[in-house]
C-alpha cells in the first residue's frame, strides 16, 4: 500500500468507497471536493496497484488535527489498511505540529471504536443520537508527537 495526497483524479474511487459503506452520513462529491480546495486538510489516497482503495480526510488547526472521514473498499476490510491510513494520517498531523488528534465515530461502529482505540485514542465524550440512524457519536482523542524541527 502506498500512502499518497488525494487528488480530483481520485475522486471516482472515493465516492465509490464512500457509497458502499452502510452508515450515514455520506459525503457527497462537493464536500471532498471542498476538501481538496481547502487549506486546512489533509487528504490522503491510499493505493494498492494503481488502485485507490481508501482515503483518510484531517482538517489541521491551530496545532490539533481532527480525523473528519476515514474508510476502505470494503473487500479490503479487516486487513491493516484502515489501520495504516489512520497511521499516516496521525503521521501527517505530526509532521504539521499537532499535539492532540480528535474523532468523533459511531456506538455502532464496533471495528472502528477498537481500531481507534488501538491507535492510542480514547472516549472524552459522547453526543447522544447523533446520527441519522440514532446512534450515538463517541468523542475521541489521542495524544501525537509533534516532529522537532533542526
Amino acid at each position: 500500500m502506498t500512502v499518497r495526497p488525494a487528488t480530483e483524479a481520485d475522486l471516482e474511487a472515493i465516492l465509490d468507497i464512500e457509497g458502499r459503506w452502510l452508515t450515514t452520513p455520506h459525503w457527497n462529491r462537493t464536500q471532498f471536493a471542498s476538501e481538496l480546495a481547502g487549506s486546512r486538510p489533509r487528504f490522503l489516497a491510499a493505493e494498492e496497484d494503481g488502485r485507490v482503495v481508501g482515503y483518510a480526510v484531517c482538517w489541521i488547526v491551530a496545532g490539533e488535527a481532527e480525523l473528519l472521514n476515514l474508510a476502505v473498499h470494503p473487500e479490503r476490510a479487516r486487513g491493516g489498511l484502515g489501520r495504516g491510513l489512520l497511521a499516516a494520517a496521525m503521521r501527517a498531523a505530526e509532521e504539521a505540529d499537532c499535539s492532540k488528534m480528535t474523532l468523533e465515530v459511531s456506538a455502532r461502529n464496533a471495528p472502528a471504536v477498537r481500531l481507534y482505540e488501538s491507535a492510542g485514542f480514547r472516549v472524552v465524550g459522547r453526543r447522544a443520537k447523533y446520527y441519522n440512524d440514532g446512534a450515538d457519536a463517541l468523542l475521541m482523542d489521542a495524544r501525537l508527537n509533534p516532529r522537532p524541527h533542526p
